[in-house]
């Protein structure tokens, strides 16, 4: 029985949901997919102050079109000092899965932490004191007026005044926050659940551990007294919550933990959701646990089951080739893309585009191979030409050497957990923060690995309800033995609770976790009793047909390690969708389609993506009881709103003649998404 501690930080920044700049699904990169240009962000680090510029793809957007901030939960590491003054100081980022060949580098150098957040690992038995700390500093521009007297020559003045922009923070009723778990069991006072949550006794705002927070706490709204309540912690406050286990097997699987203070929709919608995992040893037979069993820091991970020994490392590995005696001369246009990230080498996006050389992150992951020479290759350096990588010297004139990608030998053990949601700002569907085949995850196995899967949803009604499923291979969903609660509170959840399963249905704050065991010739793995038959890719996504195709597609790869790492499968846009109210042509030559509006709780739009030619008109026709509206929220071309559409009435025409993708939401419910591909 151990007591597990997390120093985690709400911190508030960009993030990119598609930092491959690829659907593979379609072949198209983000601007072709969107409508928009990349664009360069600035990301600052408020523990380190580091700062770094990323150019993204896919970044959560306001309803203007602006990149806006992501709410990002990030773990930091414990503080060293008596009085905590370094507490918050030094990051401690871990990727969500070491294995999943997508994931970006969540170090200084990369995100800066990940969606979802910090995974949070104990047993059956242990307690976890969760030290967190709310630094929303979001602001927005408002327009002030500065006004100048002068004075006339004969008496009396004349006033003058200009208005001028001025950050200021957003309303605070946004930017208080909490963290509430599941799965675990917990106290009134570390429920993080906004306004029932009673204040903890043992934590005074006036410090002791820590600094004075009164001026922090006087801001909250409907805050009274002297004691922290963790359902509202305001920006610069800290709250420890005290979850526990009791020692129950019943609360073994893996569950979510999320902000639930006063805008809990909207927070969670921007990234403030993470996982947890509660491990019970007495399943010896499903249970995967990495950990290293360090008594001095329980969260810390076994390197023998890590890409690289390291929770950052990648699947992927370089393997150069150098050209002793012949000099390969470049001309100035092959320097285009120059200087790659580390996120550059493994994903298998398109080419970086050209832009300042990044440095190459070498904390806290082992360098990439050696040559024969026992020199290292240097990223920032390096181009990319599809599957080749070409480094140059150092005065970027001559190619020292070809550089091509490895996969790693796989784990015998490896845990992959995916959150399947929304975020703010996208009208895409996300797994784990990430949109479209070749941005989400690409988990890599082995023929042998034991695979555990920890599946978590969250949503918005119909956008919410998502299936799992994973082609061909098969699982059992495990549970209690028994059927009173005794029994069920004591057993250690090993039980088939299911036939085989094959695609498994689940809502917001659903979880379930299942193992798919490491026999290379097990029926339950995909191929047949050949124990390279699994060998390949297979989807892994949520099988609601819009959800799949708005970027809710992930896969499994598995390999024997050692192959080359070439640019994985990607396919062709769909020309045509013909369904959707088609009509013959009008006079101008266009076709007219027509968009049924129906259920707000389902998503509303149908169909959900209208495929379209230049010069085609689209009406929506609505088919529910309540009043909607389709109003566009990114993509190229023409602006529209159609206003207020009431209940069977269709709105007026528009007629669609600029190519590209388009998205539009109804203003009245705000979850109801649609999508127009207008095609040449």
């Amino acid at each position: 029985m151990a007591t597990i501690e997390y120093w985690i930080q709400l911190e508030n920044r960009p993030w990119d949901t598609s930092p491959h700049n690829i659907d593979r699904i379609t072949g198209m990169d983000m601007k072709e997919t969107t409508g928009k240009d990349p664009i360069d962000v600035t990301l600052k680090s408020p523990g380190t102050g580091v700062t770094t510029t990323r150019k993204m793809f896919n970044p959560l957007r306001d309803s203007d079109g602006k990149v806006k901030d992501a709410l990002i939960l990030r773990r930091y590491k414990p503080p060293t000092q008596q009085d905590q003054s370094d507490a918050w100081t030094i990051p401690d980022d871990r990727k969500v899965n070491p294995w999943d060949l997508n994931e970006p580098d969540p170090t200084d150098t990369g995100t800066m932490g990940t969606i979802p957040g910090p995974v949070i690992e104990c047993n059956v038995g242990d307690s976890v004191i969760v030290h967190f700390r709310n630094l929303d500093m979001r602001t927005h521009l408002v327009t002030k007026q500065i006004c100048i007297d002068f004075p006339f020559p004969f008496g009396g003045n004349n006033k003058i005044c200009f208005p001028f922009p001025v950050a200021e923070p957003i309303e605070i009723e946004k930017r208080v926050h909490s963290l509430h778990p599941h799965g675990f069991v917990f106290k009134a006072n570390s429920d993080g659940a906004y306004p029932l949550s009673p204040p903890d006794a043992a934590q005074p705002i006036a410090g002791t551990p820590g600094p004075d927070e009164t001026t922090f706490w006087a801001t909250v709204p409907g805050f009274l007294g002297t004691r922290k309540k963790g359902d509202r912690v305001p920006p610069g406050g800290t709250f420890i919550y005290h979850w526990n286990t009791i020692g129950w097997p019943s609360t073994s699987n893996v569950w979510l933990f999320h902000d639930h203070s006063i805008c809990d929709m909207e927070n969670v919608e921007l990234g403030a959701i993470g996982i947890i995992v509660i491990h019970n040893p007495a399943d010896t037979e499903q249970e995967v646990d990495i950990r290293a069993g360090d008594p001095n820091d329980p969260s810390k991970l076994d390197p023998a089951f890590l890409p690289d020994g390291s929770p950052n490392g990648s699947p992927t590995n370089l393997t150069c080739f150098p050209f002793p005696g012949i000099d390969f001369r470049v001309l100035p246009h092959d320097l285009e893309g120059l200087g790659l990230r580390h996120d550059d080498v493994p994903g298998h996006g398109h080419a970086a585009l050209p832009g300042t050389p990044q440095p190459v992150p070498t904390v806290g992951k082992k360098p990439h191979k050696e040559d024969a020479e026992g020199r290292k290759p240097v990223l920032e350096r390096m181009i990319k030409r599809g599957d080749f990588l070409f480094e140059l010297d150092e005065k970027l004139e001559v190619i020292k050497q070809l550089c091509l990608r490895r996969y790693d030998t796989p784990p015998s053990k490896a845990l992959y957990l995916q959150l399947f949601h929304t975020l703010d700002g996208v009208p895409s569907m996300m797994i784990n923060g990430r949109t479209f085949m070749g941005n989400t995850p690409t988990m890599v196995a082995g023929r042998g690995t034991r695979m555990r899967f920890g599946v978590v949803g969250m949503g918005n009604s119909g956008s919410g309800i998502h299936t799992f499923h994973l082609h061909g291979h098969r699982w059992i969903v495990p549970g209690p033995q028994g059927n009173t609660p005794g029994t069920i509170q004591g057993s250690a959840q090993v039980q088939p609770v299911s036939q085989f399963e094959d695609t498994r249905l689940f809502g917001p704050a659903n979880s379930f976790v299942f193992t798919i065991d490491g026999q290379s010739s097990s029926f339950m793995r995909a191929g047949g009793p050949s124990p390279d038959d699994s060998v390949g890719e297979w989807h892994m996504h949520c099988h609601v047909l819009d959800h799949m195709m708005m970027g809710m597609m992930g896969s499994l790869l598995i390999v024997k390690g050692g192959e080359f790492a070439s640019v994985l499968p990607r396919g062709v846009p769909c020309a045509h969708d013909d369904g959707g109210g088609h009509e013959e042509p009008p006079e101008n030559g266009g076709a007219t389609h027509q968009v049924s509006i129906e259920n707000a709780s389902n998503d509303g739009f149908v169909p959900k993506v209208m495929n379209i030619n230049v010069g085609d008109t689209v009406t929506w026709k609505n088919n529910d009881s309540q009043t909607h509206t389709a109003s566009k929220t990114g993509g190229p071309g023409l602006n529209f709103d159609t206003g207020n559409i009431a209940a069977g009435a269709t709105s007026a025409p528009v007629t669609f003649n600029t190519a590209g993708t388009m998205t539009y939401r109804c203003n009245i419910h705000t979850n109801m998404t649609g999508t127009i591909q207008v095609n040449p």
